[in-house]
């Protein structure tokens, strides 16, 4: 069956409306900015764990345990990428919020935007920063500048999100028969990130890191050895399981 056309958006005219759509975009926002840094951080992850087994020809043999690595990660993010695109109604998801701000460019003024500079900024600052997201002179983000956003993020986590729709969620009867690759999972993570950092400016006049930063030495267990040979006359108690 078909899918029905958009309807064409009607403009909020009431102030009260606009600003409590705002307010429901910065709710969704926040939600979907953690799980955006969350899939910046996992690859970072990944990437380390790769870059410590390559320095090291020692641990460099086939291992059912890096197998299983890799497809953790894989369907991890995969799956977390196929979130963010979801279309359905009852759902928060990056592609859901790109769309109402396209078809409300309206909400996001510039009289809004440059009011989150007064008190710590320059509101010149305010002005400048918006011009790069407002038609020239403008006075509300560029909704076409906000529909080339969604077009990337459809177009490039496209094989992902059929990926994740036939091998993942499901079990197809008709598989992909070109499986992605990292490179294409590696293309979707950049282009969220980009988002991100796109989106933390447009909604909350934001410069951010994307990929959070790790306050302790994450690799400590890494420096020492696993496995504990035993030791003559048996062993002993098993060990406890870490907190949780």
């Amino acid at each position: 069956m078909a899918r029905r056309p958009r309807p064409k958006p009607v403009p909020i005219q009431s102030a009260a409306k606009r600003t409590a759509t705002y307010r429901r975009w910065l709710r969704w926002w926040n939600v979907l900015f953690d799980d955006l840094k969350t899939i910046a951080h996992h690859r970072y992850l990944y990437r380390e764990i790769g870059a410590i087994i390559a320095a090291n020809p020692a641990i460099q043999e086939p291992s059912a345990f890096y197998d299983w690595i890799q497809h953790a990660y894989a369907t991890d993010q995969a799956s977390a990428i196929r979130r963010l695109v979801d279309r359905r109604r009852d759902t928060i998801s990056l592609r859901r919020l790109i769309e109402e701000i396209a078809d409300h460019p309206e909400v996001l003024s510039r009289r809004r935007f440059v009011g989150l500079y007064r008190g710590h900024m320059p509101v010149e600052f305010g002005h400048r920063h918006f011009d790069r997201v407002a038609a020239p002179g403008g006075d509300k983000v560029n909704p076409r500048l906000v529909r080339q956003h969604l077009r990337d993020l459809l177009a490039t986590n496209r094989r992902v999100q059929t990926f994740v729709n036939k091998h993942v969620a499901h079990r197809a009867k008709h598989p992909m028969r070109d499986l992605p690759s990292y490179a294409d999972l590696d293309r979707c993570v950049d282009l969220l990130e980009r988002l991100a950092k796109e989106y933390a400016l447009i909604l909350r006049a934001e410069g951010t890191s994307v990929v959070p930063a790790i306050g302790y030495d994450w690799k400590k267990p890494l420096r020492v050895p696993w496995i504990v040979e035993k030791r003559e006359g048996g062993l002993g108690p098993p060990p406890s399981a870490p907190d949780q």
